[in-house]
């Protein structure tokens, strides 16, 4: 029997899977990941924390199925975007600044001054989340790491792959969100690197997601289990990875992610999307991009909400759950905005926080706990309104937020449509990185064979809409799409 490898390191985990040939998935195994907050929007990872959680993972397949890291013939990865990475010239690094740390504002206003037409490259505006942005905070607050940096990567994945193989590199799902990629040629920009001054020699080799990016070295070998000269490949941004893995491939798919944070995407063949907020990105396949509207609050907001109604003695996701469901449709009359972190879209504000509004006497704890769903579903109805103009047929849902069954339900309601979660959707994205390796195998010819093969046949659980609370749905979401402006001036911008 043969395995390939495939892990994906998202901003709450490193999940780690083995496939054989026939698509059999086992020894899952999936390590949390802490991030570290600051009082003036940074937002940092450790990533010796991802490089041990890798080191664990690989240990209790070492311990209990040794026979299969013998038999490991390619790695692969998906991994968060918008990342800046600084290895040091002892290839590791001390922080890594993360995709919603906002810190560059001033940095990424500098920048659409001074090349206010940087889209037409990019395909993308600047924000503060961007790593163009970032490495100019860095040049001018972090002179030291920033020159004695080896090289810059930009997605957590790219970190793992440099410790397997002394090799940096990144793919163009990633470099397309970092300011710095020509979309239209998949390919660094000269012009931006030489306009804002950034050495072309501290960037990673641009590789498609299915090319090899090197092998296992000998060190790593020995303590691994992996044989030596093990392909590993470039793998993909974990966009691209979510968007295979919910079988997303063609013009007019559309599906929804529910992370810790997440999006709202659909694979386009137009070069670039027009709506300010919404990212053009490569796809895994040359030729087609993924236009993604993103949302920072989503897992993270669910999870908060869990930690403060939940019971905290016992299965407090489950008691949450309970507690939602207790509170009727339209939670007693309860709103609730979910911009704990600011937000990246449909508004741009990082100084947006969350609110709950439509409080009287009779509000219980069941009512504050309904209201947070439908919050975050509401917000996800608004998202995916940009992006498709179809509001019928069945969308994919996947991502850890899919173990909440109130919550997807209520998502199909507020929706008015049905909506398929695969099976273990919250392997889904990893799923999708293993087709870089199927691909590269010869398993598979494309990325088509393998969503047919792979991804379709897979079993899904299915949420259709609940026709009885439509019209108290569509009366809370014309009065949730006046919270933000109603409340916009309150925020200290």
């Amino acid at each position: 029997m043969t395995y390939i490898a495939a892990f994906d390191l998202g901003t709450s985990a490193l999940k780690g899977i083995l496939l054989d040939r026939q698509g059999h998935r086992t020894s899952e195994q999936s390590l949390e990941i802490e991030t570290n907050y600051g009082p003036n929007g940074e937002v940092e990872q450790q990533p010796e924390q991802w490089w041990q959680a890798l080191q664990t993972i690989l240990s209790i397949w070492q311990s209990t199925t040794p026979e299969r890291v013998k038999a490991i013939r390619t790695v692969t990865f998906s991994g968060q975007m918008e990342d800046v990475i600084p290895l040091d010239s002892s290839g590791t690094a001390s922080t890594a600044i993360l995709y919603s740390d906002t810190r560059a504002d001033q940095e990424a206003r500098f920048i659409q001054s001074k090349k206010p037409f940087l889209s037409n490259i990019t395909g993308n505006s600047i924000r503060s989340s961007t790593p163009l942005a970032k490495l100019l905070w860095m040049k001018k607050h972090q002179p030291s790491p920033y020159q004695y940096a080896k090289a810059f990567v930009f997605s957590a994945k790219d970190y793992l792959i440099y410790k397997l193989t002394n090799e940096a590199v990144t793919d163009p799902v990633t470099a397309a969100t970092s300011g710095l990629m020509d979309l239209h040629e998949r390919r660094w920009s000269e012009e931006l690197l030489s306009d804002f001054s950034i050495d072309v020699n501290k960037m990673p080799r641009l590789l498609e997601p299915e090319q090899e990016a090197g092998k296992i070295t000998d060190k790593v070998s020995q303590w691994t289990g992996f044989s030596v000269d093990t392909p590993v490949l470039c793998g993909s941004g974990d966009a691209g990875a979510a968007t295979l893995g919910a079988g997303a491939l063609h013009e007019g798919d559309l599906y929804l992610y529910l992370g810790t944070t997440g999006w709202a995407a659909a694979p386009t063949e137009k070069s670039a999307n027009k709506i300010d907020g919404v990212f053009t990105l490569s796809h895994l396949p040359e030729g087609t991009n993924i236009s993604i509207a993103p949302l920072l609050n989503a897992g993270n907001v669910h999870q908060w909400a869990v930690h403060t109604w939940g019971d905290q003695t016992k299965s407090p996701y489950a008691n949450f759950e309970k507690l939602a469901a207790a509170s009727p449709a339209g939670a007693n009359g309860v709103l609730f905005l979910p911009y704990l972190h600011g937000e990246r879209f449909p508004v741009m504000d990082p100084e947006a926080t969350g609110a709950f509004v439509g409080l009287h006497p009779a509000v219980q704890k069941s009512d504050f706990a309904r209201a947070v769903v439908e919050g975050l579903c509401f917000s996800c109805c608004q998202v995916i309104e940009s992006l498709s103009e179809k509001h019928e047929g069945i969308m994919t849902v996947i991502g850890g937020g899919t173990r909440s069954r109130v919550w997807t339900q209520t998502l199909a309601t507020i929706l008015n449509r049905t909506i398929r979660v695969p099976n273990e959707s919250e392997y889904s994205t990893v799923l999708g990185a293993a087709s870089t390796a199927f691909i590269s195998m010869g398993w598979v010819e494309d990325y088509a064979e393998f969503t047919e093969k792979y991804i379709d046949p897979q079993g899904a659980e299915v949420f259709t809409p609940a026709q009885e609370n439509q019209e108290t749905y569509r009366s809370q979401y014309e009065r949730y799409l006046k919270l933000y402006p109603s409340l916009q001036g309150t925020y200290n911008n």
